[in-house]
């Protein structure tokens, strides 16, 4: 034999022994891969059901809002009563206490003129009673005001 053969002899024994240890070596990259596969189909096939899953979860919280909007909707006219009589209940109960409050100012002074006149018991009741008619009819001689109601907006 010449070189050239033996050095083709050496080469082709080195291919045989490097396939020899490959093909393992690609049995187990074959399998990994296999593996692979299979194991992105099953996540492919749960993200389906996820995302459909997800589709009908959306789909419900979509509908469930809309109806929610349309109620509260609904319920304003009675959010614009509840204010309207809220309004009201104030602008009375400021009236009654201005009214509370200047009946309590004729009081004070009818008191005051008993406490110096040294009324005392019945006596200072019946002064004070007399002061209050003597008021009321004072204030049945003023002239009326007019009385305007504001409307807020």
């Amino acid at each position: 034999m010449d070189w050239l053969g033996i050095g083709v002899l050496i080469l082709a024994i080195g291919f045989a022994v490097l396939v020899g240890l490959l093909v393992p070596v690609l049995k187990k990259l074959t399998e990994t891969l296999d593996n692979t596969a299979k194991t992105i189909s099953q996540a492919e096939k749960s993200l389906d059901d996820i995302t459909s899953e997800t589709k009908l979860v959306l789909y419900n919280a979509n509908e469930t809002l809309m109806d929610v909007n349309h109620k509260v909707s609904k319920l304003d006219p009675i959010f614009d009563v509840v204010e309207d009589a809220g309004q009201a209940t104030h602008h009375l109960t400021e009236t009654l206490a201005d009214y509370t409050g200047a009946k309590m100012d004729d009081v004070k002074r009818g008191t005051e003129v008993g406490r110096q006149k040294n009324l005392k018991g019945f006596v200072r009741g019946v002064a004070l009673a007399y002061y209050l008619r003597k008021a009321k009819k004072a204030r049945k001689n003023e002239p009326k005001v007019k009385v305007t109601v504001k409307e807020e907006l």
